[in-house]
């Protein structure tokens, strides 16, 4: 498996994740010294304290990644947010740049209008 490949399969499984097991989405998908967006986050227990945030706040929450782009050890994916309780055409448009060490995410890079991302406290 080449490292595009190796990335591309840690993008899928953060969104399969995300969508399925957010404790499997931050243990197994990130890894334990992660940072998110430059240190706003760090590590496992900050990052799954503020997922349970938003979990509580949207418990239909779904992510849909509509494109991945890997180059050896970074993929970015193209994604929306979606929110059944905030409407049936409700969407958050985001895009990740995530650099993979030794098959999980060490650091993510989120751009996005997070004053809108649901249970966010910004």
């Amino acid at each position: 498996m080449t490292q595009e490949e190796r990335s591309l399969a840690v993008a899928q499984a953060y969104e399969d994740m995300y969508n399925n097991d957010i404790e499997r989405f931050v243990f197994e998908v990130y890894t334990p010294d992660c940072e998110v967006n430059g240190g706003f986050i760090r590590g496992h227990e900050q990052l799954i304290d503020i997922e349970r945030q938003v979990l509580q706040a949207a418990p239909q929450r779904k992510m849909r990644v509509d494109r991945r782009h890997a180059t050896g050890d970074v993929v970015v994916v193209e994604a929306v947010l979606l929110d059944p309780d905030q409407g049936a055409n409700w969407q958050l448009p985001f895009c990740a740049v995530l650099t993979c060490r030794d098959g999980k995410i060490a650091t993510d890079w989120t751009y996005t209008e997070f004053s809108k991302w649901p249970g966010l406290q910004i």
